[in-house]
This record gives structure tokens, C-alpha cells and sequence, in this order.
């Protein structure tokens, strides 16, 4: 159990279910003064902070997370994610490398590892991870729009039709979306 009073940690839950985050930061914030190594009260103040779009100090809560717990994989996920929009890339990834590491199947870390390279142009690391996104989540239209975009960049445009049409069999809209953006007419549109 974490160190602070379960009743701290229920109302912090409470505040934040209600989205009452200033409530639920300064509930955390009292339980980490008592005791900085209450590693659930870091990791969520990482979260709320992201929430309020306070990335510096998501990114100084998460950081104290995953201190004090390396194998919490949500933290370094979260971390990786705040470094990623701080753009502080070789950060993020590797926060995401620890969160595929402990937990192969978290589908997110793929995705967020996948658009760095595809945004460095590195197509031969973003394709497998956008292709395990895909994988893992084949519901995800957005890691199928990324993967097509990929492929159509990287001068494989048959490969990007065929996952425009996988994504168009359950999200019209974005399908249509990585349609245009592919430079593809689909002949046979819904």
C-alpha cells in the first residue's frame, strides 16, 4: 500500500474521477511532503499534471515515479509520452523501450515510439513499431493511417492501399482520410 493514508489516496482518487484535479494535486501533494517516496502519489501527480498540460512537471513528478519504481511500466509510459511532447525524442523512446520491455503488449508505446521515427523519417524503426500498434490494437485507425503514411513515404504505396483498406473495413472516416493523404482513389468507395 502506498504510504500515505488510504483516505488521502480515495479522496485524490475521488477529486481526480471528478475531474477536480487541483483538488486531487494538492491531496498528492500533501502525501508526498509527508513522504517523497510514496511512489503511487508521484506517478499520479505525473498523470494529473499532464492532464493540466503542466509538462515540466508531469515530467519531474514521472521522473520521481519511475525512481522509485523501474518496473512500473505506466509510469515510464506516461514519462515517455510527456518527453514526447516536450519534444525531447531520444527521452521518449527510450521510456518507451522500458515500457516494451516490461510489458510487451502495451500497444501505446509502440505508437508513440513509431511516430518519432516517422517524424525523423526513419522508416525502417517506425514501420515494425506502427505495424505492432496495428497488431495489438487492430482496432486503432490512427495507428493504420500512420503505418499507410509510412509506407506511401517510404515508396511502398501497395502496402499503404492495403492498409487503407484493412482501416476502411471498421473507420470510414479515417480511412478516407489516409486516402487522401496517400495520393489514393479508391474505386470502390462506401
Amino acid at each position: 500500500m502506498p504510504s500515505g493514508t488510504r483516505l488521502d489516496h480515495w479522496s485524490a482518487k475521488f477529486y481526480t474521477f471528478f475531474k477536480r484535479y487541483d483538488e486531487a494535486i494538492a491531496v498528492l501533494a500533501g502525501i508526498v511532503r509527508k513522504d517523497p517516496r510514496d511512489k503511487a502519489a508521484w506517478s499520479t501527480l505525473g498523470w494529473l499534471y499532464g492532464q493540466q498540460k503542466d509538462l515540466p512537471a508531469a515530467a519531474a513528478a514521472l521522473e520521481r515515479a519511475v525512481a522509485l519504481d523501474a518496473g512500473d511500466y505506466a509510469a515510464h509510459f506516461n514519462l515517455g509520452f510527456v518527453y514526447q511532447e516536450l519534444g525531447r525524442g531520444d527521452a521518449a523512446i527510450r521510456e518507451f523501450d522500458e515500457t516494451i520491455r516490461l510489458k510487451p503488449t502495451e500497444d501505446r508505446a509502440w505508437y508513440g515510439r513509431g511516430l518519432i521515427h516517422l517524424n525523423r523519417r526513419d522508416f525502417d524503426r517506425a514501420i515494425p513499431d506502427l505495424k505492432q500498434a496495428a497488431k495489438l490494437q487492430p482496432f486503432n485507425p490512427y495507428a493504420g493511417y500512420y503505418l499507410a503514411v509510412a509506407y506511401q513515404l517510404s515508396g511502398q504505396f501497395e502496402r499503404a492501399v492495403k492498409e487503407y483498406k484493412r482501416i476502411k473495413g471498421f473507420d470510414p472516416k479515417i480511412a478516407a482520410q489516409t486516402a487522401r493523404d496517400i495520393g489514393y482513389t479508391d474505386p470502390e468507395p462506401r
